[in-house]
């Protein structure tokens, strides 16, 4: 039986989140809002999308949302079109895609395969411990990590009922800034990691149901970092993410009198 996808409509044609949207500290995660944002593009452009950009502006609640899409241009192969995520008439995200219209060219080089096997690595939760809250997003992926240090994801939950590729490889590109703990936050509670947007540039669609990651993190002193990664499936380099990071220190505790 396939398992029932993480968004659903209402009657009304609003989405409705499950648990499995979560993010670790409550509301929707981001990679799941872009990817429901992504969703609507999918659906309604023809072509690959192969570049998007999504900026987050207050957090998602676990509530009806509603997306709306705009197309901005369509050229003999490219088309721009613009998504807004809005929960009870207040806009949360937006989203600027790129989607390019695919054309067979058997003898233009390519990166080398690199076949992997992600299944024989060994499960293992990538970011235990951290999260505040469960089920989350992701309750929703198999995950496993190889002796390279790439992270594998395994989606167990589609996004929406039909999605297309980049809304398959959203949810996990939005994990990139955290894998292992990044520089500087191995102790529990030292920083907050939030990240204000999510770019992913894909320049072919992944083959088979496994996305890896090869992540990075780095930030300076007035508290303003940045996320990365080289995105794989198992035959190979599939494309890039990177992200704008927030970070936030928590309050000094006071010592006792």
């Amino acid at each position: 039986m396939n398992p029932a996808p993480i968004f659903a409509r209402d009657a009304d044609g609003a989405w409705l989140p499950s648990d499995l949207a979560r993010g670790p500290f409550g509301g929707v995660q981001g990679g799941a809002a872009a990817a429901l944002m992504c969703a609507a593009i999918e659906d309604a452009a023809p072509g690959f999308v192969a570049s998007v950009t999504t900026h987050f502006l207050k957090p998602a609640p676990m509530a009806p949302l509603t997306v709306t899409i705009t197309p901005l241009r369509q050229g003999r192969r490219a088309a721009v079109f613009d998504a807004r995520l809005e929960a009870s008439d207040s806009l949360v995200a937006v989203q600027r895609a790129t989607v390019i219209a695919p054309i067979d060219a058997p003898s233009l080089p390519t990166p080398p395969a690199e076949p992997a096997a992600p299944a024989a690595h060994p499960i293992r939760r990538a970011v235990e411990g951290r999260a505040l809250v469960s089920p989350y997003l992701m309750d929703a992926m198999e995950t496993r990590r190889g002796p390279d240090g790439l992270f594998w994801f395994r989606p167990t939950a589609p996004i929406v009922e039909s999605g297309g590729p980049m809304t398959r490889v959203l949810p996990v590109a939005d994990w990139a800034h955290g894998l292992p703990a990044p520089m500087g936050a191995h102790e529990p509670g030292r920083v907050m990691i939030p990240n204000t947007d999510l770019t992913v540039n894909l320049f072919r669609p992944p083959v088979g149901e496994w996305i890896g990651l090869e992540p990075a993190t780095a930030w300076s002193r007035q508290s303003i970092g940045a996320g990365w990664a080289a995105l794989s499936d198992v035959q190979g380099l599939i494309g890039r993410v990177a992200m704008s990071i927030a970070i936030s220190l928590p309050a000094a505790t006071p010592s006792p009198a």
